[in-house]
């Protein structure tokens, strides 16, 4: 109609309400005589060409039957509002389209509109009849259940009713719904046009299919239910009813509600899914034995592949539990040739015994072809240590070194004793270089300080092999000694998901922290090869790791190759090619000064090491070799220096190390090199993609593997023909799936705030105020929950001081304790 007449008319509820501007002077004379299909147009002029109040109106018939007379519209901040009124014996095709009609001329009129009462047929059962009224009909009960015995306690909400006679009653009748009484005046002041949306029968545009869908795609990007409404109501710029907070609150429960005792299945449908779109998908779920879904785990072929570039070392984390069952979520963490975090994997477990965590590592080692890591980052769990004893065995154990000092403050009072020498001789015993040094120190450490060898650090020295940095000399961590790195993919889930987050949602947030993190390496990627690092110096050690090295690698490489030029070196000893020398800063003391082994073979190769370890635990040349290679004026770093996995090209590496195959047996293909065959696959099709000859070359030489293939297929039938038959159980397509959502579950990893665990003195150091009380005066509650009578302003004064003396008394008898404590 608006773009027959020129006119901006807004259609509301299928033709039932229309909003009509005053801008008419483009067609406005045309419409007068205008007819558009059976559907009544009313015009408002103010212009030139209609005379000033006047209005055009007839018969108005929508798609649903209904008829009627049109009302001479009331004019509405420059817009006029026009709907039927509804007539004894209108007639209706449906309930739904009367519920709707009264609907619409209660918008057009002020007021609400809710259903009442029904009565049914007593032969067919079916309903006849139906009361539409005001929603300011009838009267509250006075009588409240919750009221006996808590009269003070329950607040009741503010009514609306009013007991409006306002209705419409219509009746079931030769298989239409006619109008039988329609009773129009109302006993209260109608709702102003600006404030008619916010009834509860007129706001319902969250109700909305679309807007539901939209609820449900921004609560999976992380926004919260303020922040889904803020966000939809600005997209619709003001215009119609606003989308409140509990509205969306209410959609996500009742959305959460629909899936209560399907979650599990649910989540098995989609790994399901997920591995026909993904081959080398992997996941595997533990069972009780009444079919509770105990701990499941998943990992895909992109996290797969990157644990076969990046399985030196990984961090394994299960202090986060933010989930509906409490489970904790136990990611494999690593880190990428651009020193980001990476994920290996991902676990829900039913709890933190030694049993769940050797299934767990059993499961993750079968899902990385038995490839063990090199080293694994951990905290002190007990039972955790077990399993990674039991399951991977030559696998490095490191404590995580934030939790080594948080309790190591907890329980030495001596490290908060700022007058006390024990802090400093601690950490000149903490950091020796070698374990020799430190047995000694330790020796030393205990005399001096008896209480020591009985104290909680006693106990901790008998597992020294796994926090001492002495013995971990040998072992690449890439720099890492605690369990942040998987505290920081915590750190994402915390704006995601909650207490209520259902396995779905936290999932789906495990996809969206996936995506991120594989974005930022490849924006880091982008970077690093789209881009030419800026050299301090014409040196060709420099020149060739800033071709290698990826960008933040390099940054790190240039800090130290500028630091070997503020280094000095002595001599030490020399015995044929192999030199020893003591290298350190100009500015530092001499025992700070680093052991650099030198040698170099007649065949022209070098091999280096330096009693800091740098390379060895970092995986880059430290400024003393490099001050020693500057000095025997090397032209390139060795390639043994250079470690892959952090060279620009990393990702295209392929590694074999680890392969656990029977070399006896050249027929044995394990799964790792059909997994690293694939790859190249991959790697040659995208080189070669422009190279017709290549290509040609690819293809013949598959189509030969086929041809031979078929051949020995066909040998094998024959003689498997021969031989007995062996009937095989594996189902490849199963009918249903029996899995039940798991247990709330009893951990000891996280307290039901997605926090970390505070230690008394973190706690004594962060003392929060606790809100006031408004009426008492008191503490940890405030005015809407107070239990106690109102109180005058004379007594909430006269309160307060007395709270305030209560708090001084209280100061002096904490600084009294700490006193003793001290003495």
């Amino acid at each position: 109609m608006s773009n027959v007449c020129g006119l901006s008319i807004d259609d509301v509820d299928a033709n039932r309400l229309i909003i009509v501007d005053d801008t008419l002077s483009q067609a406005a004379g045309g419409l007068v005589n205008d007819e558009v299909e059976g559907n009544e147009f009313l015009l408002v002029g103010e212009e030139e060409n209609l005379n000033e109040g006047t209005a055009k109106w007839g018969v108005y018939n929508n798609e649903e039957g209904c008829s009627g007379s049109l009302q001479t519209p009331t004019k509405d901040n420059g817009r006029s509002n026009v709907a039927q009124k509804p007539v004894e014996k209108q007639q209706f095709d449906s309930e739904a389209a009367a519920y709707d009609f009264y609907n619409v001329y209660g918008l057009s009129t002020g007021f609400g509109v809710r259903k009442c009462r029904t009565s049914k047929s007593k032969k067919t059962g079916k309903v006849i009849f139906r009361r539409f009224v005001c929603d300011k009909e009838g009267e509250r009960y006075p009588k409240d259940k919750r009221l006996e015995g808590r009269e003070g306690e329950v607040k009741r909400r503010r009514t609306v009713r009013e007991g409006c006679k306002a209705k419409m009653d219509i009746k079931f009748r030769d298989g239409m719904w006619e109008v039988s009484t329609f009773v129009e005046d109302h006993c209260h002041d109608l709702t102003s046009p600006p404030k008619r949306r916010l009834h509860r029968s007129h706001n319902n545009f969250h109700k909305n299919a679309a807007c539901k869908n939209l609820v449900n795609v921004l609560n999976k990007s992380g926004l919260g239910p303020s922040g889904i409404a803020r966000t939809i109501n600005i997209s619709r710029d003001g215009s119609g009813s606003a989308v409140t907070t509990n509205q969306v609150v209410t959609h996500l429960r009742s959305e959460r509600a629909n899936n209560m005792g399907r979650e599990a299945v649910e989540v098995a449908l989609r790994f399901q899914q997920k591995r026909s779109e993904d081959p080398n998908f992997h996941f595997c779920m533990e069972l009780d034995i009444s079919g509770n879904l105990r701990s499941m785990f998943w990992a895909d072929s992109r996290a797969r592949d990157a644990y076969l570039r990046f399985s030196d070392v990984i961090v394994f984390d299960v202090t986060y539990k933010t989930n509906r069952y409490k489970m904790p979520f136990a990611p494999f963490t690593g880190v990428n040739h651009h020193r980001q975090s990476t994920l290996f994997g991902c676990a829900l477990l039913a709890d933190e015994t030694e049993e769940i965590f050797t299934w767990l590592f059993k499961e993750w080692l079968k899902c990385m072809w038995g490839k063990a890591p090199s080293c694994i980052i951990t905290d002190m769990d007990g039972a955790m240590r077990n399993a990674i004893k039991t399951v991977f065995p030559n696998t490095r154990h490191w404590f995580c070194s934030w939790h080594i000092s948080r309790h190591l403050v907890e329980h030495i009072p001596a490290m908060r004793d700022s007058t006390s020498d024990f802090a400093k001789d601690y950490t000149h015993w903490y950091f020796r270089k070698n374990i020799a040094d430190s047995e000694t120190e330790w020796q030393k450490l205990v005399e001096k300080y008896p209480f020591v060898e009985n104290s909680w650090l006693g106990k901790m020295w008998e597992l020294r092999s796994h926090w001492l940095p002495a013995y971990f000399r040998d072992t690449f961590t890439a720099g890492m000694t605690s369990s942040s790195r998987s505290e920081s993919m915590n750190a994402f889930f915390d704006g995601f998901v909650n207490q209520g987050t259902t396995l779905q949602e936290f999932v789906e947030q495990y996809d969206n922290a996936l995506h991120d993190r594989r974005d930022k390496e490849s924006q880091a990627d982008f970077k690093s090869k789209s881009t030419s690092a800026l050299l301090i110096s014409r040196s060709t050690l420099e020149s060739q790791a800033a071709k290698c090295y990826t960008s933040i690698m390099f940054k790190l490489f240039k800090a130290e190759f500028g630091d070997s030029s503020d280094c000095w070196d002595e001599l030490l000893d020399k015995n044929g090619n192999v030199s020893e020398y003591l290298v350190g800063l100009s500015n530092e003391e001499k025992w700070k000064w680093c052991k650099v082994v030198y040698e170099e073979s007649e065949a022209g190769s070098v091999k280096a090491t330096c009693q800091c370890a740098k390379f060895e635990t970092e995986g880059y040349l430290c400024k003393h070799i490099l001050r020693i290679m500057r000095e025997k004026r090397l032209l390139s770093i060795p390639e043994r220096y250079i470690l892959n996995r952090w060279t620009v090209m990393a990702r295209y590496h392929q590694s074999r190390g680890g392969v656990a195959a029977d070399e006896g047996n050249n027929k044995a293909v394990t799964p790792l090199e059909r997994w690293l065959l694939l790859a190249k696959c991959h790697r040659a099709l995208d080189v070669i993609q422009n190279n017709k000859r290549l290509m040609k070359k690819v293809d013949e030489t598959l189509d030969a593997c086929l041809a031979e293939s078929e051949l020995e297929k066909r040998d094998s039938e024959i003689v498997a023909n021969s031989c007995s038959q062996v009937q095989s159980n594996y189902v490849t397509n199963t009918a249903e799936i029996c899995i039940r959502d798991p247990l709330l579950v009893k951990t000891k990893g996280r307290p039901k705030k997605a926090t970390r665990f505070k230690s008394s003195v973190v706690k004594s150091k962060s003392k929060t105020k606790q809100r006031k009380c408004g009426n008492c005066g008191q503490r940890g509650h405030y005015i809407r929950t107070c239990k106690q009578p109102k109180m005058t302003a004379a007594e909430v004064e006269e309160t307060e001081e007395g709270v305030e003396e209560e708090g001084d008394d209280e100061e002096e008898e904490d600084e009294g304790e700490d006193e003793e404590d001290q003495m």
